[in-house]
């Protein structure tokens, strides 16, 4: 007789269990389906208003939530080169309605750069896509007695130190890319970190530094005006806004070759069905013929990925790269 009743009760649990495994399997499409609901949606921007990862986030938000009818907000969350962003994404719930704009190179020298973080930059993001990709220019004040990236070069080799190139911060975008054309070349260069890149093209402009390697949009008005000497670009092909300036395989340095990503990423653990509905409708947006053209008025070029796990395998193969670089360039993460 127990053992009658035994059998009924595990077989009562069995059916319990299956049904409750149905109903997760129903469940996680249908959340997909549902997705995202009547729920806003936050893009959590590292930097403050107005500048161009602000552009970035502003412009797909907009088109995003047309496409989705969703509302779409934009959140800036400056500070700690970009960690109080990243802790505050990392820490979100993973259901796709918290976002973080994420640049490869920036996430990958705060990885590299700092022993102890609130947060595992892999385990807790969730990359949805690539989104563009923006080449650097080489620009040097015009009484450094060079006019090609080759006599930079020659220069450099013959003068090791005396270069002196600025950049946004230690581990920024501008400070890896002077750090990768002097290993490429084999010259040593003297970076000297700003608290911001308009200040260091104020000190390049006024002869305290030399050198930056820099986004093409905030040189350009000194540029155009003579203040400064565009050398190359960092791109495969010459920019509509400096039709002028060689590329860098074009003045005699092919292998330097930089540009940075920057693109949209989720909390980790984030159902991988948001996650590609999301990359869905984010390359959808970056399709769109004015989008592609407002990006390219800022030297930047529509580059989404094919998929999450491509844009997560991008991401990890750059962690590799730049932790390299600043490895290279001695510098000791604290």
């Amino acid at each position: 007789m127990q053992q009658t009743v035994l059998s009924r009760l595990l077989a009562v649990s069995r059916h319990a269990l299956w049904a409750a495994a149905a109903t997760l399997t129903v469940a996680f499409p249908a959340l997909a389906e549902d997705y995202p609901g009547d729920r806003p949606i936050r893009i959590v921007v590292p930097y403050t208003a107005g500048g161009s990862s602000d552009f970035i986030a502003r412009t797909v938000a907009a088109r995003l939530a047309d496409n989705m009818k969703a509302s779409v907000v934009v959140e800036n969350r400056p500070g700690g080169n970009t960690v109080i962003a990243a802790d505050h994404v990392a820490k979100a719930a993973p259901d796709g309605h918290t976002l973080m704009l994420i640049g490869e190179l920036t996430h990958s020298s705060v990885a590299a750069l700092n022993k102890q973080l609130p947060f595992d930059p892999v385990e807790d993001f969730a990359p949805i896509t690539n989104a563009i990709e923006s080449p650097l220019v080489v620009v040097v004040n015009p009484e450094v007695p060079v006019k090609t990236l080759q006599e930079l070069v020659s220069y450099a080799k013959a003068h090791p130190g005396e270069i002196r190139y600025g950049s946004a911060g230690i581990g920024n975008t501008l400070h890896l890319g002077g750090e990768t054309f002097a290993s490429v070349t084999g010259t040593q260069l003297t970076h000297v970190p700003y608290k911001g890149a308009s200040q260091a093209v104020v000190d390049l402009v006024g002869g305290q530094i030399q050198a930056m390697f820099d986004l093409p949009q905030t040189p350009l008005p000194h540029i155009q005006a003579g203040r400064l000497r565009a050398l190359a670009v960092t791109s495969a092909s010459r920019l509509a806004m400096l039709p002028d300036v060689p590329t860098s395989a074009e003045a005699g340095v092919p292998d330097y070759r930089f540009a940075t990503r920057v693109g949209f990423a989720a909390p980790g653990k984030t159902p991988p069905a948001i996650l590609e509905r999301l990359h869905a409708e984010i390359v959808k947006v970056l399709a769109q013929p004015e989008v592609k053209e407002a990006f390219a008025q800022r030297a930047m070029f529509v580059a989404p990925s094919d998929s999450p796990a491509a844009f997560r395998q991008s991401m990890l193969t750059e962690m590799q790269r730049v932790k390299q670089v600043i490895r290279d360039a001695g510098i000791e993460p604290q």
